[in-house]
């Protein structure tokens, strides 16, 4: 668990370096603030979108297993791993887990929490289940298919477990290492407290606090000026300016997925494959390489990291095919009246991005850029996040700027949130009769492009000297459960 991994990574340290110090050793306690990627508009498994959500759903609930620095799918809440026979799957529940109320978990939250999974936009992660049962410690799931990665589907965040599969009338619960103190949307910030009887070990932290912010530059500031002890706005963001206390960073893996998605606004241009091929090939993806604060950027032509087994671009993939671009809009316009020439000219498209993810209003200058190209007009307009997730979800919009998270090295996974993500059911289809191939899903993506991939991006978080522990998991979320506070922090020198 997580307690005995760390304190045995402190004391190997220690028996190197000869200080047999009780101080070495991290210690409980202390507070610390740092920040999310954007506002998490639910803490609630299974609406969990994006990276801040993700991130906040890891803090406050656990799932049956865990994917390890191994790749490998590992017991968490379940006692073992699924005993899988034809037909059917069968886990043990942990016993003596409590949730944040004091209550135990039993088979009844797990089964609830999965049979609500199935209800929702996240349902292709559990589409081979055809049916869930529990009795006593155990639960039952009835599969469609044979499932040899069973465990790694359950360890995704959005099958968490909830108290009676469902949000707590009074805010979230669960059994993760934090509990939720208050969601405080008018000053930007989720404050959360440690959970004592967390059966994995309570964190070192007593208190953390994550901030999101509406002004570009806001959470560097606060940084620079001592008010918080992380930020993950980077090093590009520091520039001309010296933060109070000595910092470092740690970057994870480049698994934040940044795509343009499709609204209704204009649903006969927007749901058109020929437009969305125009707007594809429009698109210069390496000038998208700039895009952010100094952390890693890979721009990409598919929802698939290279480490999940995508191609890398190829030189000529990085640029525009104008031409390309010119006659798949040609096409559309066969069927698209407002792509007509003589009304090219008073067609606007409206771009939406979250007004708490600044990145992404550089992304959407860039999509309007290529909109340009193929003579298009559009405005950008920043909204909050719950306005965001309201208008997608009616399709009041032509275009949005929207994120994915998931574990880097696993393709379906990827494959799943980004079908998904576009309302597209070809890959919750495939995983409910068996694993999709890469090929097919290549393949039926290029053809449908129900979302168009920019770029993939890492989280580069700044630490203060003394806040320790950081490090990320298989799907870029920053490992804040492990963070403890170690001596004092350091002043840092005055630049010459």
């Amino acid at each position: 668990m997580r307690r005995v991994q760390l304190v045995g990574a402190a004391l190997a340290v220690l028996a190197c370096t000869a200080l047999a110090r009780a101080e070495s050793r991290p210690r409980y306690g202390g507070a610390v603030e740092g920040s999310l990627l954007g506002a998490p508009v639910v803490v609630d498994p299974p609406l969990a979108q994006g990276h801040a959500e993700l991130t906040s759903v890891g803090l406050v609930f656990d799932t049956l297993y865990q994917v390890g620095a191994d790749g490998v799918a590992h017991p968490h809440l379940a006692a073992a791993l699924p005993v899988v026979e034809p037909g059917r799957a069968r886990i043990t529940i942990r016993r003596g887990v409590r949730f944040h109320d004091g209550s135990e978990l039993t088979a009844v939250d797990v089964a609830a929490s999965l049979d609500r999974v199935r209800t929702t936009s996240s349902r292709w992660i559990l589409s081979a289940i055809k049916a869930i049962r529990y009795e006593g410690d155990t639960i039952e799931l009835a599969l469609n298919v044979p499932v040899d990665d069973l465990a790694a589907r359950l360890a995704l965040p959005q099958t968490a477990i909830a108290k009676a599969g469902k949000p707590g009338a009074d805010g979230p619960l669960g059994t993760g290492p934090f509990a939720v103190q208050a969601i405080d949307r008018r000053n930007h910030r989720l404050v959360l407290h440690a959970f004592d009887d967390h059966f994995a070990g309570r964190p070192y932290l007593d208190r953390l606090v994550l901030r999101w912010y509406e002004v570009p530059d806001g959470e560097a500031r606060a940084f620079e000026r001592g008010l918080t002890q992380l930020s993950a706005r980077g090093a590009a963001a520091f520039i001309g300016a010296q933060p109070k206390y000595r910092a470092g960073d740690v970057e994870g893996p480049a698994a934040v997925l940044v795509y343009v998605g499709f609204g209704r606004a204009h649903m006969d241009l927007t749901s058109d494959r020929a437009f969305r091929r125009a707007l594809d090939l429009a698109l210069a993806r390496g000038a998208l390489a700039s895009v952010g604060s100094g952390e890693r950027v890979v721009p990409s032509r598919l929802p698939l990291p290279v480490e999940a087994g995508a191609p890398p671009l190829r030189a000529a993939e990085r640029g525009d095919d104008l031409a390309g671009a010119r006659l798949a809009l040609a096409d559309a316009a066969r069927r698209v009246k407002a792509l007509e020439r003589a009304r090219l000219r008073q067609l606007q498209l409206e771009i939406l991005v979250e007004v708490t993810r600044p990145d992404d209003r550089e992304v959407a200058e860039r999509v309007a850029h290529a909109l340009r190209k193929l003579g298009i007009g559009s405005v950008i307009t920043a909204v909050s996040a719950p306005t965001l997730r309201d208008r997608v979800r009616r399709g009041a919009t032509d275009l949005y700027i929207g994120h994915l998270a998931a574990p880097v090295t696993t393709a379906w996974a990827w494959w799943g949130s980004a079908f998904a993500a576009g309302g597209d059911p070809w890959a919750q289809q495939q995983l409910a009769v068996g694993a999709l191939t890469q090929d097919a899903a290549t393949k039926v993506f290029r053809e449908r492009l129900p979302i168009v991939p920019l770029l993939f991006r890492a989280v580069r978080i700044w630490h203060r000297s003394d806040v320790r522990g950081l490090g990320f998991d298989a799907s870029g979320r920053p490992l804040y459960a492990e963070l403890f506070l170690f001596g004092e922090p350091v002043r840092a020198k005055a630049r010459p």
